[in-house]
């Protein structure tokens, strides 16, 4: 009765472990990893065979910061003999990875989309540069075992539909969902339709929806791209149980256009009226594969691009770029106008040759948090399918392969806004702070954004008349040694602001109790030292007055007299807390 994830742990949904991976990947932030690592009295790495290092930031080393970087790198993998090191321009640190690993393993990563590893049947997540370093030094990290949502798969994509539609299609179905650290599996008839490269663009976009992992069945398609048709992987149970299951129908899936900004909005073509795009962007890990260049190199062959539109094309890897010389499609794209550039996540930061003048919309392949980051202000952002951006190319309007008028995206959702407490609203009640009828309870509320620059996220007396300021103003001046703190589900969501764990931390919280909790902060606020804990029956049960106990070692909360059992946490996790966390 146990999920994939429940399996790769081996432990129950919500457990917090301690597991070694099979494999840790970093790639030019292995310079500050190293750095912590040392500051850590890291010397010799733990485990130097299990450790994947891929610079993949920029092309080649362009500032003199940089280049110390990578030469600081260079060295540490010479002295600590690091077998699995691939230098700049050998590709996306995804695409390299996928060629390393094995199903049924366990994958993290210093990146986000480290989860598209969860294509290939792998549990893949994650990991901040301090947690990196952890893992050079002592080889195993802590776990929370997340909670899981089964898609079903039924029928094929229609013609002129593509895998990046459907991961579209699915992030807004899921927008209302409460899928804030919940893992997905995909399940049904609909599955062994889907490509390796499908699968790896649609687990590749979990990050986005503040999901943990995706993970997909080790089947025949997995066993054909390895080569090997006994491919032994790991698998759900057929009576495993799940937080929600979800049936799609690919049939009825369209294509689909994301406006990226606060809501990201997604909408069929049609419903985006006429828009006039000024460049394009297609590849890097979310689609940069061979099958993502061929379905552009067919649209485009023999035609121009419309003048004035630039489009930039990013294979993923060394390899698939050189795949692509010999299949012709690369001088097919070239004398299209497409410009192909070097296999690195560059553009995605807002580096390496691509430039953003006298652009006003911008299309791409590439997923919305990368996005955010290019540095052009004013530029309308959109993400789409590869062959939705080489039409769009063609044109210079917003312009799809196959052109449904009437189709429309069932899924909406309307602008969050921030709650906040009225003055008179008290809150405080027998050293609680009840904030549990309020959802999404973002890190901005926790702490006044405005101050993140002017105030070091060490220095508590500063950070504390800011604490809770978008949320509650009597919380700064009331708090008090020993305090509880209540949430409702995807707290700590939003820009991730060390300041606000820290204030609460240093301002005595015990603990925050919540119905669920954003992945990246639950991280941060155990790193730090500070207790989060998913309890969303006892948070439903709570009224004003009542009394709150909490009993760590044996796994255990009261709510008055009534008990509320917690799930298995590692002694060695509760002891991290209890030392301030790792920080």
């Amino acid at each position: 009765m146990r999920t994939f994830v429940e399996k790769i742990l081996n432990a129950p949904a919500g457990s917090i472990v301690i597991r070694r991976p099979d494999i840790v990947m970093s790639h030019d932030n292995s310079a500050r990893i190293r750095k912590i690592f040392e500051e850590m009295g890291g010397e010799k790495l733990k485990d130097a065979g299990k450790l994947l290092v891929v610079l993949d930031r920029k092309m080649t080393g362009t500032t003199d910061e940089l280049i110390r970087d990578y030469n600081s790198i260079h060295r540490f993998m010479d002295e600590q003999k690091v077998e699995h090191f691939f230098d700049c321009d050998k590709g996306i640190c995804h695409e390299i990875l996928a060629g390393q690993l094995k199903p049924g393993g366990l994958i993290v990563g210093n990146d986000s989309h480290t989860c598209t590893a969860g294509a290939f049947n792998c549990m893949a997540v994650g990991l901040n540069k301090t947690e990196t370093a952890v893992l050079w030094k002592e080889g195993e990290m802590w776990f929370r075992v997340p909670e899981t949502i089964k898609i079903s798969l039924k029928n094929r994509l229609p013609e002129g539909v593509y895998a990046k539609d459907l991961a579209l299609w699915i992030m807004g179905m899921l927008r209302e969902e409460n899928v804030a650290y919940k893992s997905l599996e995909f399940h049904g008839e609909g599955v062994p339709a889907l490509s390796i490269a499908d699968r790896m663009t649609l687990a590749n976009v979990t990050a986005e929806m503040g999901l943990k992992s995706a993970a997909f069945p080790p089947d025949d398609k997995l066993a054909d791209y390895f080569g090997d048709y006994a491919v032994q992987g790991v698998w759900a149970d057929r009576d495993a149980m799940y937080y929600k299951e979800f049936e799609v129908d690919l049939a009825q899936v369209i294509p689909l256009v994301m406006e990226v900004g606060e809501i990201n909005e997604i909408k069929a073509p049609g419903e985006w009226g006429r828009l006039e795009i000024q460049q394009g962007l297609i590849g890097a890990c979310a689609s940069g594969r061979l099958e993502d260049l061929r379905v552009v190199a067919r649209i485009l062959d023999g035609k121009k691009i419309a003048s004035g539109f630039q489009l930039s094309i990013v294979p993923a890897s060394r390899e698939i770029y050189l795949q692509a010389i010999q299949e012709g499609i690369i001088d097919r794209l070239v004398k299209s106008g497409a410009s192909i550039l070097g296999s690195s996540c560059g553009p995605c930061l807002g580096s390496s040759h691509m430039i953003m003048a006298d652009t006003r919309r911008f299309i791409t392949t590439v997923n919305s948090n990368s996005m955010r980051r290019l540095s052009a202000i004013g530029v309308e952002k959109y993400v789409a399918s590869p062959a939705t951006v080489a039409m769009t190319a063609l044109t210079g309007v917003l312009t799809v392969e196959v052109e449904r008028t009437d189709a429309k995206y069932p899924y909406w959702e309307m602008p969050k806004v921030w709650v906040t407490v009225n003055e008179f609203e008290r809150r405080y009640h027998n050293r609680v702070w009840n904030y549990g009828d309020l959802n999404s309870i973002a890190c901005e509320q926790l702490f006044d954004e405005a101050c993140t620059y002017r105030i070091a996220p060490d220095n508590f007396k500063a950070i504390q008349p800011y604490l809770l300021a978008g949320l509650d103003a009597s919380f700064a001046k009331n708090v008090q040694v020993g305090d509880l703190m209540l949430g409702g589900e995807n707290f700590g969501c939003g820009k991730l602001l060390q300041h606000a764990v820290v204030g609460l931390r240093e301002a005595g919280i015990k603990a925050i109790i919540v119905k669920s909790v954003d992945r990246r902060f639950f991280r941060m606020a155990a790193n730090n030292g500070l207790w989060i804990i998913v309890a969303p029956a006892l948070v439903e049960k709570y009224r004003s007055g009542d009394q709150i106990e909490i009993d760590v070692e044996d796994e255990r909360i009261f709510l008055n007299r009534e008990e509320f059992k917690l799930p298995f946490i590692d002694t060695a996790f509760t002891e991290m807390i209890r030392n301030g966390g790792i920080y």
